[in-house]
C-alpha cells in the first residue's frame, strides 16, 4: 500500500486545517494508527471516525461540525459530488499488489475473447495497468475509457467507465476484490464479465454470479408481491439519500393494499430490526446493500 503523505500534509497545512476528522475504508484500518501519528507529528488534530465507510457517498459533515473539526480527511474514495457544509479533502491510497502471477494463472479462461475492457476501482489503478501491459504483449487488444479521476475507473455505484466500452469489447474484467463492481457491470449489459480477483488469486465468471443473483431476485419479487407488511429502508447518508422515491414506493404499495413503513438508518443491518415483524424489507439506500443480502 502506497501513501504519499507529504503531499496530503501540504494541502492541508495549505488550507490551515487544525481539528480534521478522518474518514477511512475497513481495508485501511491496520494502517490508519500509523497514518495518523505522522500526522500529529505535524500539528494536526484527528478525530478517527470509525463508523463503517463505503464511499464518498457517506461524507460525515454533521457529526464533523459537532465534534470541533474545520475539515474532512476522506481517504480510499474519490469525489462522488456530495455537498458538504465543512471542506473535504480526498486523498488516493493504492494497494501495492502484483496482479501478473494470478492472470498467468487463469489466463486461459480469456481465450476466447480478443477485445477485453479493463474496469477497476481506485485501490486497484497500480494493478490494472499492469494487466493491460500484460495482456497487451499476450496480443490482447485492451479498452479502457475515463469518466472519474483515473482512466477505468469505477466510482461506486457508477460504472460508466465500464458500460461505455460495450460497443467495442468481447468482454469486461475487473481488477481487483469483491463481487459489487463487477456483478454491477454484469447485470447491466449482455456481455461476459469477469473478475481479476486478487484476494481469491482467481479469474471469476459473473456469467454465473449474475444467474444466481437473477434467480434470487426473481424470488425476492415474488415475496414482495405476497407480502402483507413490508419495510423500506432509507438513509440520511447525504450521498445515499433517496427518500421522496422511498415514500412515492410507499404509497404505490399501500394502493395494494399492504401495511408499509419506513425504516431509516445510518449504518443498515439486521440486527436493528430484530423484534420488527416484517414479511419483506425493500432497500432504497445504496445498491450494494443488495449484494451483501441483508435482509
Amino acid at each position: 500500500m502506497r501513501i504519499d503523505t507529504k503531499n496530503i500534509i501540504s494541502k492541508l497545512k495549505l488550507l490551515k486545517a487544525k481539528r480534521i476528522m478522518v474518514q477511512f475504508p475497513e481495508g485501511l484500518k491496520m494502517k490508519i494508527l500509523e497514518i495518523a501519528k505522522v500526522l500529529e507529528k505535524e500539528g494536526f488534530d484527528l478525530i478517527l471516525n470509525v463508523e463503517p465507510v463505503f464511499g464518498a457517498c457517506d461524507i460525515r459533515d454533521f457529526e464533523g461540525k459537532r465534534l470541533g473539526c474545520d475539515m474532512i480527511l476522506h481517504i480510499g474514495h474519490s469525489d462522488f459530488g456530495v455537498k458538504s457544509e465543512l471542506p473535504v479533502i480526498y486523498w488516493d491510497y493504492f494497494f501495492d499488489v502484483n496482479p501478473i502471477p494470478a492472470l498467468k494463472k487463469n489466463l486461459e479462461k480469456l481465450n476466447n475473447y480478443k477485445n477485453i475492457g479493463l474496469f477497476t476501482s481506485i485501490q486497484y489503478m497500480p494493478a490494472m495497468l499492469k494487466v493491460k501491459n500484460f495482456l497487451e504483449k499476450n496480443e490482447k487488444n485492451v479498452f479502457t475509457h475515463k469518466s472519474q479521476k483515473y482512466e477505468g475507473q469505477v466510482l461506486g455505484c457508477r460504472i460508466f467507465a465500464a458500460t461505455t466500452l460495450k460497443d467495442k469489447i468481447d468482454c469486461f474484467m475487473y481488477i481487483g476484490a469483491g463481487r459489487f463492481h463487477p456483478l454491477g457491470v454484469a447485470l447491466t449489459t449482455d456481455i461476459p464479465t469477469f473478475s481479476l480477483d486478487l484476494e481469491k488469486n482467481e479469474i471469476i465468471d459473473f456469467q454465473k454470479e449474475k444467474k444466481t443473483y437473477m434467480k434470487k431476485k426473481a424470488w425476492h419479487d415474488v415475496k414482495l408481491k405476497e407480502a402483507r407488511t413490508i419495510g423500506i429502508t432509507v438513509s440520511w447518508k447525504q450521498g445515499q439519500n433517496r427518500i421522496e422515491e422511498a415514500m412515492r414506493l410507499k404509497k404505490s404499495l399501500e394502493k395494494e393494499g399492504k401495511e408499509v413503513h419506513i425504516l431509516a438508518f445510518d449504518t443498515i443491518s439486521k440486527e436493528k430490526i430484530i423484534g420488527m415483524k416484517f414479511d419483506c424489507v425493500v432497500n432504497m439506500v445504496c445498491p450494494r446493500m443488495d449484494d451483501e443480502d441483508l435482509f
